[in-house]
């Protein structure tokens, strides 16, 4: 009566359980290459993908074409499954490489996104900047009014430098003085100094709703190129 129990126990308990262990182990692996490549640099995460697809590929093919491995096909099997995970797990880990923080791709910045409806400035000289025109014109703009992104909270500008071979940017400040006699004060967010011709998109840190209504703004490269900016009243 015992191992009848024990048969029907093992009927009904394995068909569940061997297939959770299964599906555990799985993510455990995948998990495992996933630390792997995170740790690593981008170069080094591209080549130990493509060496552990390799191998696993190669394991599949060997084991297919066999109908019983013997012990030293079974090495070799094993071998080119594992070692280049083992491999990879090494460098993630610093045992060998020295891969610094900033270069593992864990820590490496995003891509950033602009927004389509993002505010745009340009500079097709370097005596002051100007707003495109739908006919690919460009209007010189003293007074900017700025019409924040609706897609993201913070503040979001593209510039356009048209100036070949000249360095331009664009910095916001808080507005000193007055609006007809103006200056720079506290910075609060300046890109950086692009030669063109060259169209660049930024995303800053600073909140739309934490800018002040009217603010200045320049290049820093020519500051003369300046300006007063205004949120729109919709914002």
């Amino acid at each position: 009566m015992r191992h009848a129990d024990h048969d029907v126990k093992s009927r009904v308990i394995a068909p569940i359980v061997l297939p959770i262990i299964v599906l555990l182990s799985m993510v455990a692996f995948v998990g495992l290459i996933a630390v792997t490549l995170l740790f690593n640099t981008k170069g080094g995460a591209l080549m130990i993908a493509a060496v552990v697809a390799g191998g696993i590929l190669f394991t599949v093919s060997l084991a297919a074409s066999q109908d019983k491995l013997d012990p030293r096909r079974k090495a070799v099997v094993s071998f080119a499954a594992a070692l280049p995970l083992l491999v990879g797990i090494g460098f993630a880990a610093g045992l060998w490489g020295g891969i610094a923080d900033e270069d593992r791709m864990v820590n490496v910045e995003p891509l950033i996104t602009i927004p389509d409806d993002a505010p745009l400035i340009a500079a097709e000289n370097s005596v002051e900047f100007c707003l495109p025109t739908d006919d690919g014109g460009c209007e010189p703009v003293y007074d900017w009014e700025i019409t924040p992104s609706q897609q993201t909270e913070f503040l979001t500008f593209v510039f356009d430098n048209r100036e070949v071979g000249v360095g331009h940017n664009v910095v916001f400040y808080e507005l000193e003085g007055s609006e007809d006699d103006p200056a720079p004060g506290d910075t609060i967010y300046g890109s950086p100094v692009i030669n063109g011709p060259l169209e660049e998109g930024y995303l800053s840190d600073v909140p739309w709703d934490e800018l002040p209504e009217v603010f200045y703004y320049n290049c820093a490269v020519h500051p003369n190129m300046d300006g007063i900016a205004t949120l729109a009243e919709e914002a």
